[in-house]
């Protein structure tokens, strides 16, 4: 046999033997060494739900978590004492962050395991029950730590390029350049070479345990090719996800509104001066926020003199005295000739007089007179915009009243139409204060394609402020029937249409196209595509929806 021959045989049986290392026909697993779990742990997923609550629990290796909700809304009970019993062995979990943990050292044997709580909400103890299906970890290496195909793998390279520079030195580079490419060909035998007799749709079922929807495994939520949405109980603790059961009602549509406070016109007023001057408060000016009565001296007002003025009123005083002297000298002069002179010159010359001292003396007063300014009303002092001293105007507002308890709000309608007099209101302050209202009525002036509605306050509360702020709710339309929800329930698609989200699981969520109707400000009524008993998702829809 030539040594040419003797070589190309080795290169065969050198790759048989790599055959046999790739594909190991019929050979059954449970052979090889047993494998450890270093790089993977246990893990398993159970629900339940009764009673008013929902729970979920998670096992990771040794450790699970339980998430405890209200069944309704979706809050979390955070305050609850949860006794779990896993696989006949009670174990009291501990609350950590708004979440239940407790250390289960059996759990880290995958298969089912039997798991009931024990929940005490403030004295009241219900139970739950439900299986855990621990799957097997997904990764495991061997405890050899490198495979043993791999080093025939390696020894086989090396035998065929030593017979590859043999047949290079012979001069036969043809075969050796063969044996090259087998050397190529090697890592990528075993995948191209059946396992027969191996199932590796099993490996497949372990690597995607958990059920249909292995997408939110690893992740805190996915959304699936039919519409289902699962988003894991942590991240509906981070976006707080809430909900409302669905329950058959009617409800009045409402117009919203924006006003402000002002004072009844008969239940206010102000206090002006009508010569203007300095003011002057012997007493002192009222504060505001002080209760006033009617006919009550607010403050006095000095009228101004100045230079001239004070020269004019000399001048004519000492007018009137000349004029005072000689009518006493006329008076005094007829007396003495009574008898002989008409007693009517005597009468006269004393009227004469007396007017001239009468107009002296209201010129002597003229600069002591002080206007009187007194409360028109009963009722709070809402302003005082002035100091004492101060000089002010004629028409110049000293002082605001108000009576606290007979206020209106003024606001803008669009369409008073719908609103007809003695309708029921609802107004709300910034503060969030709330009261009732009443409209009066609206006027025929038009203010930008609105008109001037004035609804009266019924029961004020204290601390309303006149010129505040408030949102007006008031009733417009036939009661409607349906299922209330807040509007931020209701998502609106691309293609324009209403939906919302229905949760039909502690983890389950799925899109539901509704028909809806306006409300309020705040608030729709959905018309149909809910039925009742639903929980509709009412806070974190819009951020459910961009799960993708």
């Amino acid at each position: 046999m030539t040594v040419r021959s003797r070589l190309a045989r080795l290169a065969a049986l050198l790759l048989l033997a790599g055959s046999a290392a790739g594909a190991h026909e019929g050979k059954d697993h449970a052979e090889e060494p047993a494998t450890t779990t270093t790089a993977a742990q246990t893990s398993g997923r159970m629900m339940a739900q009764g009673g008013g609550v929902e729970l979920v629990a998670a096992a990771q290796g040794h450790d699970l978590t339980i998430w405890l909700d209200r069944w309704a809304d979706g809050t979390p009970v955070t305050n609850a004492r949860i006794s779990v019993t896993v696989d006949g062995r009670a174990i009291e979990a501990r609350a950590i962050d708004g979440t239940y943990i407790l250390d289960a050292p059996s759990l880290d044997t995958p298969g089912a395991h039997r798991l009931s709580f024990a929940v005490d909400r403030a004295g009241a103890i219900q139970t739950l029950a439900g299986t855990l299906d621990v799957a097997a970890p997904l990764a495991e290496v061997g405890s050899s730590g490198v495979p043993w195909r791999t080093i025939v793998l390696a020894l086989l390279s090396l035998g065929i390029v030593a017979g590859a520079v043999l047949l290079w030195r012979s001069r036969q580079r043809g075969s050796a350049i063969g044996l090259l490419l087998a050397v190529l060909l090697i890592p990528a035998a075993p995948p191209l070479l059946a396992h027969e007799g191996e199932d590796h749709a099993e490996e497949e079922a372990a690597a995607t345990a958990g059920g249909a929807r292995p997408a939110a495994a690893n992740g805190a939520a996915a959304r699936f090719a039919d519409g289902v949405i699962v988003a894991l109980k942590p991240l509906q603790r981070i976006i707080e996800l809430r909900t409302q059961v669905a329950a058959a009602g009617q409800a009045t549509p409402t117009l919203a509104l924006t006003g402000r406070i002002i004072a009844d016109p008969q239940g206010g007023g102000v206090v002006q001066s009508t010569t203007g001057g300095r003011v002057l408060a012997p007493g002192g000016l009222p504060l505001i926020g002080q209760r006033v009565r009617a006919g009550q001296v607010l403050a006095t007002i000095e009228p101004p003199i100045d230079a001239v003025g004070r020269t004019e009123i000399a001048v004519q005083l000492a007018d009137l005295d000349q004029q005072i002297a000689l009518a006493a000298n006329r008076a005094a002069r007829v007396r003495r000739l009574e008898g002989v002179v008409p007693h009517r010159e005597i009468e006269e010359a004393q009227i004469a007089l007396s007017g001239l001292r009468n107009r002296r003396a209201g010129l002597g007063q003229a600069r002591l007179v002080r206007e009187t300014l007194a409360a028109p009303i009963s009722g709070i002092v809402a302003a005082v915009p002035v100091r004492v001293g101060q000089v002010v105007t004629a028409e110049t507002i000293l002082f605001e009243i108000v009576d606290p308890a007979r206020l209106f709000v003024e606001a803008n309608i669009f369409d008073r139409r719908s609103i007809s007099a003695g309708s029921q209101a609802f107004g709300r302050a910034a503060d969030g204060t709330s009261f009732g209202l009443v409209f009066a009525g609206a006027g025929l002036a038009d203010r930008g394609s609105a008109g001037q509605g004035q609804f009266r306050v019924v029961d004020a509360p204290p601390g309303l402020r006149v010129g505040e702020p408030v949102t007006i709710e008031v009733s417009a339309g036939a009661p409607v029937a349906g299922v209330v929800v807040p509007r931020a329930s209701v998502l609106t698609g691309d293609n324009g249409l209403a939906s919302v989200f229905i949760k039909q699981g502690p983890e389950r969520f799925v899109s539901r196209p509704v028909r809806t109707a306006p409300l309020d400000a705040t608030r729709v009524v959905i018309l149909s595509g809910v039925r009742v008993g639903e929980r509709v998702v009412t806070t974190g829809a819009s951020l459910l929806s961009q799960v993708r």
